[in-house]
């Protein structure tokens, strides 16, 4: 069943076979996206010290591979280019094309970027769109297939996120900060200060 959003990818498709010197730009950039935001996600969990961010993202996945799997057990829509008849402008296997899994894996990075660093995990939210409108554009996924794997993943990530801050798993994190080496936790003071006071 198509929603009102689902005209898009018609949309685009007739856009892509008409300006086909788009679409290298539109793959190569979804894949950097798709490469860059786990690398700058990790860096900025690294540079922030803090384990909460990494625990909820690392749950955030997998509950939102659970909950996208259970979703396409409850609803199968065949893929654009199955529907459409259509050669896919990016290889992709004719499986179920709701939600959108790897629009769903990129916003986990981005919600969670928001709650822990605000402004800078605009930038995730930005990889998220590019990512999106890639997985439209190429002709595998309905545009309501985004909005509802990303609107999925709003709930789940935002659920690891608030688990991940109760004060058992933040005690647990806080002690584990504690034994990590100065140089890993931002906000712990240098090491030479350390030794002038004694």
């Amino acid at each position: 069943m198509q929603t009102f959003l689902d005209g898009s990818s018609q949309a685009l498709h007739a856009f892509a076979i008409s300006h086909s010197w788009v679409t290298p730009i539109v793959t190569w950039g979804t894949a950097g996206f798709i490469g860059l935001c786990p690398v700058g996600f990790f860096l900025m969990w690294v540079w922030d010290g803090r384990l909460r961010p990494g625990v909820a993202a690392l749950l955030g996945l997998g509950l939102t591979q659970w909950a996208s799997h259970e979703v396409g057990r409850l609803t199968y829509r065949a893929r654009p280019f199955v529907a459409m008849h259509f050669t896919p402008l990016f290889p992709h296997v004719p499986n179920n094309s709701f939600p959108s899994t790897l629009t769903a894996f990129a916003a986990v990075g981005a919600v969670i970027g928001v709650l822990a660093w605000r402004h800078v995990g605009l930038v995730f939210v930005v990889g998220t769109v590019v990512v999106g409108f890639g997985c439209v554009y190429v002709g595998v996924h309905y545009a309501s297939d985004v909005v509802v794997g990303a609107a999925l993943v709003a709930v789940c990530a935002a659920v690891t996120w608030l688990v991940a801050g109760l004060p058992p798993v933040a005690y647990v994190l806080g002690v584990a900060e504690r034994r990590l080496p100065q140089r890993r936790r931002r906000g712990a003071p240098p090491r030479v200060a350390a030794t002038a006071a004694s």
